[in-house]
């Protein structure tokens, strides 16, 4: 039933045939604009939401005293950068506390990111309110005992945003969907 509104739906907006723009549209996942921030790279540069429009780009969320999804999520992006390699990457800091630009141009460094590839970090609830308010990603610190390493809950899915600034996807790390749309929107 819904497959008969959504065909009457596309001929009424002028879509007549299967190969059109309309349809393509219609077929694309949008989950809207990515969030607007202003945030700091593991240079010291400010970057923007802005500095990435008319780029294809991949988000993830990390930080570097992780030990354990974060060094995966962190190697899937150092060999998406390998295979797509026009595409620009960015790394959300769940941490900002603990990383600042100098800890995480050195863990760039470890996964040898290629230029093109940007670790952000802020003022937490910046960096909240683009994460768990924008990306719609969990990020939560969780008390832990002296002496044991920060513990903190976040997303391990990838955000993929178009040329436009839309979110089209949220991919599993370890999935092929995540070549499959950066290759789509190419």
């Amino acid at each position: 039933m819904n497959r008969i509104f959504l065909l009457l739906g596309l001929l009424s907006a002028g879509c007549t045939g299967a190969t059109g723009p309309d349809v393509q549209e219609a077929e694309s996942d949008d989950y809207g604009p990515a969030p607007a921030f202003t945030l700091t790279d593991q240079s010291g540069a400010p970057r923007t939401t802005q500095d990435f429009l008319g780029k294809v780009w991949v988000a993830d969320f990390i930080f570097t005293s992780c030990p354990d999804i974060c060094p995966v999520l962190t190697a899937k992006m150092a060999a998406l950068q390998l295979q797509f390699p026009s595409v620009t990457y960015v790394s959300f800091s769940v941490d900002p506390g603990t990383d600042t630009p100098p800890v995480l141009l050195a863990y760039a460094e470890r996964f040898h990111a290629q230029p093109g590839w940007y670790f952000l970090t802020g003022p937490v609830d910046d960096v909240r309110r683009v994460v768990v308010d924008g990306f719609k990603q969990a990020m939560e610190s969780m008390a832990v005992n002296p002496g044991e390493p920060q513990s903190i809950i976040h997303g391990d899915r990838f955000v993929v945003i178009d040329r436009l600034g839309r979110m089209r996807g949220f991919p599993e790390a370890q999935g092929p969907e995540i070549g499959e749309l950066i290759a789509r929107l190419q």
